[in-house]
């Protein structure tokens, strides 16, 4: 069944994560997307972490169904042939670092001038003005620059999140705005460039509540680190792990109950701030979970409208009821690789039902001849 962006044809410049992700949500909603990609090899991330198979998991998770051209943008024909797929195409998306397009000849004129209908997004590490414009660019150098790593720091150690989260993050906001700038471009008929910067990106996710204690200006604490926010851990009970969110005053109240403390409600009552009543809640909550395993302590939490649940490994996830019920992954056969497992686009859509693009990534420049001619 076609997805809501059928008949949408996306040209993807560009490499690693933040652009060809953003490009895999659009190719899962149904969007023609096309990789633009430099030659002989392509996108740096199809052999990162240098896989058995013949492209890296990361690549393939990032660009399932797409199509590839590798045109030789330094030639003026091989140009010419690209702008001619300019001509056809509703959105432009790369992350080319800034200055590329324009030594290569696509700059944003040349763009717009080859089809005034095109939505140009523009992936960037720091922004289009000052002076981290032309810094290389990846998903840690951002965490950094945007305070993430200290706002994570339990102690003075600052703390890096793995899985490239900034560029995750970047990329739903790239898709966001690029369905937006389409949506506009319905009641005015023409083209716009949408600029986003991994280090906005970062910023807009990061401000909700890890930077709370920034927010208001007035009486702001001498500790910017909103410890609330990265005070909650698992527990580990007789036999393996679990998390709790006792997230009101009544879930507070009755997990102390059913562990068979009720003193604690009072103490936890005491505390002087909300990050000091987290660690206590955490500290007596923990010391007491290992006398149970994890089953008796779910059912006893579950009895009583605790939120509360296993701490579940990959594999479990994977195999888990509420998971296979949801069909959140499906599996497919890829020439050359085998069986392989593929995660559907969060959202489930009345008309067009759960959706994923299934097919396997593009070889480098495998579409020059059907769509570069």
């Amino acid at each position: 069944m076609p997805g809501p962006l059928d008949g949408v044809r996306v040209l993807e410049a560009g490499g690693y994560m933040s652009g060809p992700y953003a490009g895999q949500m659009l190719a899962d909603l149904g969007a023609e997307v096309i990789k633009v990609e430099n030659p002989p090899d392509g996108d740096p991330f199809r052999h990162f972490g240098r896989p058995a198979a013949p492209v890296s998991p990361i690549f393939a998770n990032c660009n399932r169904g797409k199509s590839s051209v590798s045109p030789d943008l330094r030639d003026d024909g091989a140009r010419a042939a690209l702008l001619r797929l300019v001509a056809s195409a509703d959105v432009w998306l790369s992350n080319w670092r800034p200055g590329v397009a324009e030594r290569l000849g696509l700059g944003d004129d040349v763009l717009a001038g080859a089809n005034g209908r095109l939505i140009r997004v523009y992936v960037t590490g720091h922004g289009r003005t000052g002076p981290m414009v032309a810094a290389p660019v990846f998903d840690t150098i951002v965490q950094a620059t945007s305070g993430l790593t200290h706002a994570l720091s339990q102690g003075e150690i600052p703390a890096i999140l793995p899985g490239f989260p900034v560029d995750k993050m970047t990329a739903t906001m790239v898709v966001q705005a690029g369905l937006a700038a389409l949506y506009a471009r319905e009641r005015t008929g023409t083209g716009d460039r949408v600029d986003v910067s991994m280090l906005a990106a970062a910023a807009y996710s990061n401000f909700v509540e890890l930077f709370a204690n920034r927010t208001f200006v007035e009486g702001q604490p001498d500790d910017p680190r909103n410890r609330h926010a990265t005070g909650l851990r698992p527990l580990r009970t007789a036999d393996g792990w679990l998390v709790m969110a006792p997230v009101s005053g009544t879930t507070i109240r009755r997990a102390c109950e059913v562990v068979g403390h009720p003193e604690w409600v009072a103490e936890m009552r005491a505390a002087g701030s909300p990050e000091q009543l987290t660690t206590a809640m955490f500290d007596r909550l923990g010391s007491v979970l290992s006398s149970s395993s994890t089953d008796e302590w779910l059912e006893l939490f579950a009895a009583n409208d605790i939120p509360a649940a296993r701490c579940l490994t990959m594999d479990e996830h994977l195999a888990h009821p509420q998971v296979e019920a949801e069909q959140i992954y499906r599996q497919v056969e890829w020439d050359g690789v085998g069986a392989v497992r593929v995660v559907r686009y969060p959202a489930v859509f009345g008309a067009h039902g759960a959706l994923v693009a299934t097919g396997p990534p593009p070889a480098a420049g495998s579409d020059n001849g059907r769509l570069l001619g």
